[in-house]
C-alpha cells in the first residue's frame, strides 16, 4: 500500500512539516542543509526494520512522525524509538511490504569471502519489546541489517556468496535468477557498460562475485566506483526484497518501499537519467524515495514527483512539489526553474556581464570606467556567438532588459530622450 503523506516534527531543520507523496516516485531536492537526508532517515525510521535513527538529527523536547496510506489508514510514532515499542509502527509494516534504506556512503573494499557463512541468517536481539511475537518483525529480523550511515561491499559480497552456494546446494534456481537480475537492472543504468553475473570466483584471498563486462571477466572490486556503487545498492535492495517474499517467481510485481540517499552518487550524467526508468520499469509496485543534486535525475518526472525543499525569508524550511510534468525539459531548464540556479555560466563571466550592466546605466564614466566598459563589451561580444546560446544569450538578454528598463526610468525622470539600445552585429549570418 503506497504512502500518501508523511509528517515529522522537531527533526533536523524541520519544526513541523508534511510531505504529500506520489505513489511511484518521490525525488527530494534542495540546497545543502535543507533537510533531504533528515526526511529520508525519518521515513526509514518509520518504515524500515531493523534500523537505527541517528539521534543527532533530533531537536527540541520530542519528535514525532505520522504516515497516511492511500487507503486512508493513519499510523503515528515518535523519533527515535524501537519500532517494537510502537504498535502503530509494527502495524504499518505489513501494509507497505518490503522496505529498505540505502545511505549515501557506499564503501568499496578488496574484501573476499572466506566461504559461505551463516551471518546472513543471524537475527538481531528480539528478546525485549511489546511486539516480541510479531511475525512481521521476526521475518524482517532475518534480513540484511540497514546501517543509517554506510552500506559496505563486504555484506553484499558475503550475501552474494551465501546465496550462490544455497542456490546450488538446495537446487533453488530462482536464487540464481535473482543474482542475474541484479546485474541486469544495474546494466540498464550503466549505459554502454553491460554487466552479467558470471560466477563466484576464487583467488588466493577468497571468494568474490565475478561479472562479464566489456573489459573481460572481472571481480566486483575491479569495476569503477560508479559501477560498484550501482551494483551495491541494487543488490542490497533485491537481496532483502527477494528474501522477504521468499524468492517468488513474480518478485518484480511485489510491493515495496525503497529509500536511497544521494541515489546518483559516483555516476556519470548519462547514467543518472537512467536510474528512475530502470527501477520503475522493472518494479511497477515499488514506491521510491530518493535524494539528488542532479537535474538529470528530474528530467521526465511527472507532476508531483519532486519534493522541493527550500528556506523562506524567516529561515523556515518548506516543501513544494512540481505542478507540471517535466518530460522534454533540459538540464538547464530544470536548474533554473526547479533547483533555483539562475544561470549556468561560470561565475567570472556572469560577474563581467553584471559589471557591464552597472557601467552602462551610469550617467558619467571616468576614463578608467570607459576603458573597462569597452573591454567588457568586446569580451562579451566575443563570447556570445561562441558560447552556449541557452546560457550566455539568455543571461545577456536579461541584462539588456534590465539596462533598458533602468535607462527608460532615468530618461522619464530627467526629461531626456530615451536612449536606443544598439544591437551588436556579429560577423557572418
Amino acid at each position: 500500500m503506497p504512502i500518501k503523506t508523511f509528517r515529522i516534527t522537531n527533526a533536523g531543520p524541520f519544526d513541523d512539516i508534511t510531505f504529500e507523496f506520489d505513489e511511484r516516485v518521490n525525488v527530494f531536492v534542495g540546497p545543502n542543509n535543507s533537510g533531504k537526508s533528515t526526511a529520508l532517515l525519518a521515513l526509514a525510521e518509520a518504515t524500515v526494520f531493523p534500523f537505527v535513527f541517528p539521534t543527532k538529527f533530533l531537536k527540541g523536547t520530542g519528535s514525532e512522525w505520522g504516515i497516511a496510506l492511500t487507503d486512508g489508514q493513519v499510523f503515528e510514532g515518535v523519533l527515535p524509538a524501537d519500532v517494537r515499542e510502537q504498535p502503530d509502527g509494527v502495524g504499518l509494516l505489513p501494509y507497505i511490504g518490503y522496505s529498505t534504506f540505502v545511505p549515501s556512503l557506499r564503501q568499496s573494499t578488496d574484501y573476499r569471502a572466506k566461504g559461505p557463512s551463516i551471518s546472513a541468517t543471524e537475527q538481531p536481539d528480539l528478546s525485549t519489546g511489546s511486539a516480541l511475537n510479531a511475525p512481521e518483525l521476526r521475518k524482517r529480523g532475518k534480513l540484511m541489517f540497514t546501517d543509517a550511515a554506510l552500506v559496505s561491499d563486504e555484506s553484499v559480497i558475503q550475501k552474494w556468496v551465501d546465496l550462490d552456494y544455497a542456490g546450488y546446494r538446495r537446487k533453488q534456481y530462482q536464487i540464481h535468477r535473482l543474482l542475474e537480475k541484479i546485474a541486469g537492472v544495474a546494466s540498464e543504468i550503466t549505459e554502454g557498460y553491460s554487466l552479467e553475473f558470471l560466477r563466484i570466483g576464487e583467488d588466493e584471498r577468497g571468494l568474490f562475485p565475478e561479472f562479464r563486462t566489456p573489459d573481460g571477466d572481472l571481480p566486483l572490486n575491479v569495476l569503477s566506483q560508479g559501477t560498484q556503487s550501482t551494483l551495491q545498492w541494487v543488490a542490497h535492495f533485491l537481496f532483502g526484497h527477494a528474501q522477504y517474499y521468499e524468492y517468488p517467481e513474480n518478485l518484480e510485481e511485489k510491493p515495496g518501499v525503497l529509500i536511497i540517499d544521494e541515489i546518483d552518487v559516483h555516476l556519470h550524467p548519462s547514467w543518472q537519467r537512467r536510474i528512475i526508468p530502470a527501477l520503475t520499469n522493472n518494479f511497477p509496485n515499488l514506491q521510491i524515495f530518493c535524494s539528488t543534486h542532479s537535474p538529470l535525475m528530474l528530467a521526465g518526472l511527472k507532476e508531483g514527483q519532486v519534493q522541493l525543499l527550500d528556506r523562506d525569508a524567516e529561515g523556515k524550511v518548506t516543501v513544494s512539489s512540481n505542478p507540471w510534468d517535466m518530460a522534454g525539459w533540459s538540464a538547464e531548464e530544470i536548474l533554473r526553474s526547479v533547483l533555483g540556479v539562475p544561470d549556468t555560466m561560470d561565475l567570472t563571466t556572469a560577474s563581467e556581464i553584471d559589471r557591464m550592466g552597472e557601467l552602462s546605466i551610469k550617467e558619467q564614466l571616468t576614463a578608467e570606467e570607459t576603458a573597462e566598459l569597452e573591454k567588457l563589451r568586446q569580451k562579451v561580444g566575443e563570447l556570445l556567438p561562441a558560447g552556449p546560446a541557452s546560457s550566455l544569450s539568455e543571461h545577456f538578454l536579461r541584462f539588456l532588459k534590465e539596462v533598458y528598463t533602468k535607462q527608460e526610468a532615468a530618461s522619464v525622470s530627467s526629461g531626456r530622450k530615451r536612449p536606443r539600445v544598439r544591437r551588436r552585429e556579429s560577423g557572418g549570418e
